[in-house]
């Protein structure tokens, strides 16, 4: 198995600087606040909020707010409760407290009332204001409204996703290691494919957290959390078998796969916030000749899509190539939506590899590609790998053995 050398990666992303790799995020955002004349954004989304400040409380019990002014330094605002936590991570000067917990000095016992302070500071009052609106519930964008005076409320969700799309190569090298432990996690579960889901999803994760463990202990695998529970840990695998592959995502049971069947393993890590997905369609003892067949599609359909993927390629060919080896093999009405989509902060995010996409591939997007067939009470045939783009192709993120065919 192909991999990364960890400890050149690792010596890659070690000679950044943390803080200027954020500031240039907000730097490069706020110019686009500008063109868009919006004042000032107030981002409550976890993934948006570290993508501007490098901060993860894990557990957003308590709002986790980003203030961006279209001039000047962002802010953070945390819970008095994570004041430690935010200031030995976050990549934000400007750090401010509400609620109360021991010692801390917060600036208001709620987090709205905080951000009234802060957008009096920063001269955002009664100006246009920027919000989530993929996010924020009905009380939350009442109240931003409300403590703001804003004289507009301009939907910023749009430009947020946009701005998440391209990955400076910091943000490529936490990918790369997300991916290698996914490569890793792979190859446990194959290793283990005829035993049962649950045995196959345990192995992955097991050989993804010692691995974690041996070669990436200064990085962070935590993923993003809601208010009522936190994600420690993101070193994740789901394995399913047979007929249930069709469910596309599925708690693993205790079925063992039969001969004839696919076992597909999925694979995912995040790496100081950033996904990588790695699954493959596994073949236990030969399948028959029609199924064979799709296989191979899919196989072909993979080959179609990477030959054509580089900066400046419409996404829309990219998948009318893929998807030329299915309508080949008669299976034009059983198309997939997409074959692929973004990855970064979400394991799925923008761009969508779809059929009616409007967008080009540029130079640092992350997608998976996996065109893949479905057939209900038989299962599901792709691969998928995490690459980012480039100007002359594509470079893997994920892999396993070759990408073909894999039969155990």
């Amino acid at each position: 198995m192909e991999n990364w050398n960890i400890a050149e990666i690792k010596k890659r992303a070690a000679a950044y600087d943390k803080i200027e790799v954020y500031q240039k995020k907000v730097r490069a955002f706020q110019e686009k606040m500008k063109a868009a004349d919006i004042d000032g954004i107030v981002c409550m989304k976890p993934q948006n909020t570290f993508y501007f400040s490098g901060f993860n409380p894990v557990l957003y019990s308590h709002p986790v707010i980003v203030v961006i002014p279209a001039e000047g330094e962002v802010v953070l605002l945390v819970h008095c409760l994570r004041a430690e936590h935010a200031r030995l991570e976050a990549c934000v000067r400007d750090i401010r407290l509400f609620g109360a917990w021991g010692t801390q000095k917060a600036i208001a016992p709620n987090a709205f009332d905080a951000v009234k302070i802060i957008c009096d500071d920063l001269k955002l009052s009664g100006k246009r204001i920027g919000y989530e609106r993929d996010f924020l519930s009905l009380q939350q964008y009442d109240l931003i409204k409300e403590k703001t005076s804003a004289a507009e409320m301009v939907d910023a969700s749009d430009m947020l996703l946009y701005a998440r799309m391209i990955k400076d190569e910091y943000e490529i090298c936490m990918l790369k290691m997300a991916g290698y432990l996914t490569n890793v996690g792979m190859k446990a579960a194959i290793e283990n494919i005829r035993d049962s889901e649950i045995a196959v999803s345990v192995a992955a994760e097991e050989a993804m957290r010692d691995a974690w463990k041996r070669d990436l202990p200064e990085y962070e695998m935590a993923g993003f959390g809601n208010t009522e529970g936190g994600i420690i840990n993101a070193l994740w695998c789901y394995s399913l078998s047979g007929y249930r592959v069709a469910n596309a995502c599925d708690c693993p049971s205790a079925r063992k796969p039969k001969d004839g069947e696919i076992c597909l393993p999925v694979v995912w890590a995040v790496c100081n916030g950033y996904h990588a997905e790695n699954e493959k369609t596994v073949i236990i003892g030969a399948l028959d000749e029609h199924y064979s067949k799709m296989y191979d599609s899919c196989m072909e359909a993979r080959k179609r899509a990477l030959s054509l993927m580089k900066a400046g390629t419409p996404i829309k060919d990219v998948y009318d190539a893929a998807v030329s080896a299915f309508i080949e093999v008669g299976q034009g009405d059983n198309l997939p939506g997409r074959i692929g989509h973004g990855m970064g902060q979400s394991l799925h995010e923008t761009p969508s590899l779809a059929k009616n996409s409007p967008l080009l591939l540029e130079s640092g997007m992350v997608v998976t590609v996996e065109p893949g067939l479905c057939f209900p009470g038989w299962g599901e045939i792709r691969h998928s790998d995490t690459v980012v783009v480039r100007d002359d192709g594509v470079e893997h993120l994920t892999f396993f053995e070759d990408g073909g065919t894999i039969v155990r």
